[in-house]
Parts: structure tokens; C-alpha cells; sequence
């Protein structure tokens, strides 16, 4: 006999909503940074591919990041944007045991990532983001912005 649960669940509807997520969404960038920190011996170019140019220097060897990500937190699919920025999105890292919740209120952000839609730097296909931190938000007037008021939830 099995101690599996049966039937359908949370983490059911996490995934099948983590699937539907259009390519350009933030929090899958934010997931391919993650799954890269993972790699063992991951070389720090590959890892610099994923974070601003101006943020590099206070990335360091990306063990910061690495322990943000083993810490448990879970990145939410509901991403904001900056007010009149919609190329600098705000990615939340969440502790919760749940995998869907409905209400932004009940699960506060432990960690924000912050992003940036840099198009002449892009890295991961039909996506130019860019992770500029990892922490506090950062207001849309202190992160390295190339196309302000673009908007990436208008593409096809």
C-alpha cells in the first residue's frame, strides 16, 4: 500500500499553470537562473549570461543566489510590474507549503528578483530578461533599463 496521495492536487495545478506560461514570462526566466545555480561546478560566465552587465561585479560567485534558491523559497507564477515600467518585472520568492495560492496578501514575498527586458542581450529565446537583484524590489528608476515602456506582454 502506498502513502502517495490520490488524485488530483495543488502541485497538480501548479505545474499544469507553470506549463501554460507564455515563453516570455518572467518567473520562467527566474526558473532557468535557478535550475543553473544547481549545476554542480555551474562556470560563473554561464551564470553571468543571466543577470545585468551593471549587477555582475555584485554577484560574485553566486553563492548568495545559490543559498536563496536552497533556502526552500518558491518562485510565484504571478509576476508585477513597475508602475509605468512594464519592461521591469518583480518576481516573488514565497515560503509556503502550498503550491497555488489565491491571494497575494496571504503569502508576502520573502525575496523579490527584480528584471529588466534588455532585447540587445538576450540570451534564452523569445525572452531578453534580465535578473538586475535579488532582495528588495528595486525601483524601475535605479535598475539599467534599454527599452523603457516596452511591454513584453504584448508579444505573440
Amino acid at each position: 500500500m502506498s502513502n502517495e496521495p490520490v488524485g488530483w492536487t495543488d502541485e497538480d495545478d501548479a505545474l499544469l499553470a507553470y506549463e501554460a506560461l507564455p515563453d516570455w514570462h518572467p518567473a520562467l526566466f527566474v526558473d532557468v537562473f535557478r535550475t543553473g545555480l544547481e549545476q554542480q561546478n555551474a562556470p560563473t560566465e554561464l551564470l553571468a549570461a543571466f543577470v545585468t552587465p551593471e549587477s555582475l561585479p555584485s554577484w560574485g560567485d553566486f553563492n548568495r543566489a545559490r543559498a536563496v534558491f536552497d533556502s526552500g523559497l518558491k518562485i510565484s507564477m504571478t509576476a508585477l510590474y513597475g508602475i509605468d515600467a512594464p519592461d521591469v518585472a518583480y518576481v516573488r520568492l514565497v515560503e509556503t507549503s502550498r503550491h497555488t495560492n489565491d491571494s497575494l496578501d496571504r503569502v508576502p514575498a520573502t525575496v523579490h528578483a527584480t528584471l529588466v527586458w534588455r532585447p540587445e542581450i538576450e540570451i534564452v529565446p523569445n525572452s531578453s530578461w534580465r535578473i538586475h537583484h535579488l532582495g528588495d524590489a528595486v525601483e524601475p528608476t535605479r535598475v539599467p533599463r534599454t527599452a523603457p515602456g516596452f511591454n513584453p506582454r504584448t508579444q505573440i
